[in-house]
């Protein structure tokens, strides 16, 4: 019997190996083009989405700033407004407290002089001294109420002034806010 000696690899079997080798070599560079591609592309992709995700955190967060800023605006607005409203009417009370002393005040002045009216009439010796006496009264009484009906005018009509006044500022305020707003 005898023993196989092992051949010798051909020049063809040589140069299919190194055909393989090169082949191989190829697609593993291949390979590793397409890997690093793929995660040069995929280290963009997160390094972009990273700084989406920034920009938009902080647009929220300025937004957030502005809606709460215009929150604390419309507080102060509703504080200022709610303080004009405070203000009108602690004029109008003072207003209506003068007003109604000034009414008492005439009307215990005009019982005084009924009773004084009065006792000039008991008082009277004629008739034409009766007449005389209730004319004379009659006119000074329609003086009287004219007088005090135009002081009351002119005190209700400054009440109404000052209590409105507050109120007005804060309108022109709103007025203002709403046009600043709107342009």
């Amino acid at each position: 019997m005898s023993i196989a000696k092992p051949s010798k690899p051909t020049p063809i079997h040589s140069e299919s190996a190194k055909r393989i080798e090169d082949v191989v070599a190829v697609q593993k560079e291949s390979i590793e083009t397409v890997v690093r591609a793929g995660a040069d592309a995929a280290t963009k992709g997160v390094d972009k989405a990273v700084a989406m995700t920034k920009e938009q955190v902080e647009a929220a967060v300025k937004a957030g700033a502005v809606a709460f800023k215009n929150y604390e605006d419309m507080l102060q607005f509703g504080k200022a407004n709610v303080e004009a409203v405070v203000q009108s009417g602690s004029i109008v009370a003072k207003g209506v407290q003068d007003l109604s002393h000034s009414l008492v005040v005439l009307a215990q002045a005009s019982m005084d002089e009924q009773v004084a009216a009065s006792k000039a009439l008991i008082g009277a010796k004629s008739l034409k001294e009766v007449i005389d006496l209730s004319s004379s009264m009659a006119k000074t009484n329609f003086e009287k109420l004219m007088a005090e009906g135009t002081k009351l005018t002119q005190i209700s009509t400054k009440l109404a002034e000052e209590a409105f006044g507050p109120l007005s500022t804060r309108m022109s305020a709103a007025v203002e806010k709403f046009f600043k707003t709107a342009a």
